[in-house]
């Protein structure tokens, strides 16, 4: 009997974890960040940034499991037209990931994690968990801004849906 209930148990821990990998298409999600380029570029229902960014590098890290890291080094405004805000933060104070799901309506923004702060060079890092909806396929992890107390638009991204 105990070697039933073994055997039972095993049987369960492969079908979840082949579950939690068909649910993302692949094992592990990393990629490295690009910054948003300008206004009106859209990623699901995540708006872009207000002016262009740009990173000095990034990268960002998916599991099965849940497991979200990112990590910004640089992030910082490239837009002359800032004047002396450009190279720097501005008012953006924190950013949060977010994961867009490719799913049965499009992308749309699934789990996100809390705000941290970024810091006045454009350093950031983020390590939590998140549930990762059962239909979301082909994720694209977005770096959001936090700009007058409130998460808006995104700052980096993975990839362009």
């Amino acid at each position: 009997m105990l070697k039933l209930f073994a055997a039972l148990l095993a049987i369960a821990s492969l079908v979840g974890c082949a579950e939690t990998r068909s649910v993302m298409g692949e094992d592990v999600k990393k990629a490295n960040l690009i910054a948003c380029p300008a206004k009106g570029q859209s990623i699901g229902d995540v708006p872009s940034c207000g002016k262009a960014w740009k990173i000095g590098s990034g990268t960002a890290e998916l599991t099965p499991e849940g497991n979200l890291n990112v990590d910004v080094k640089g992030l910082v405004l490239d837009d002359a037209s800032t004047g002396d805000a450009n190279g720097t933060p501005d008012g953006v104070d924190g950013v949060a990931a977010a994961v867009v799901c490719h799913g049965m309506s499009g992308f749309k923004v699934g789990p996100q994690s809390d705000v941290v702060p970024l810091s006045k060079s454009g350093d950031a890092t983020i390590s939590t968990k998140v549930s990762i909806p059962a239909d979301c396929t082909k994720p694209v992890i977005v770096v959001r801004e936090r700009y007058e107390g409130k998460v808006k638009g995104w700052l980096a991204t993975t990839s362009m849906p």
